[in-house]
């Protein structure tokens, strides 16, 4: 029993994004030899497209940029972690005033 292609009413065909020389990664080995592509082969594969790939340019981040990055990461996590605590206290203070 064949399974029959969905149609969909906002689909006009167009292509956002060809996956199609995507492959699925190994679970146990992530980054093994056959997922690493060589260098001469990565390039003649990719479509010289100019100014359309601006991610594909390389933005030099100093160390000291890259520390700075990093703690405010941190500062932004313990930050929520905090705001998570005091209302985990709130509301047990809460509950034993009501049953206390």
């Amino acid at each position: 029993m064949a399974r029959r292609r969905k149609v969909y009413d906002d689909d006009d065909g167009r292509t956002i994004a060809d996956m199609s020389g995507v492959e699925r990664q190994s679970l146990l080995l992530p980054r093994s030899a056959r997922s690493v592509q060589p260098e001469s082969r990565r390039q003649d594969s990719e479509e010289p497209m100019g100014e359309e790939r601006p991610w594909k340019e390389e933005e030099k981040v100093s160390r000291e940029e890259r520390r700075w990055y990093m703690l405010g990461a941190l500062k932004a996590g313990l930050l929520i972690a905090l705001a998570f605590i005091v209302g985990l206290g709130l509301l047990i203070l809460i509950l034993i005033l009501v049953w206390g």
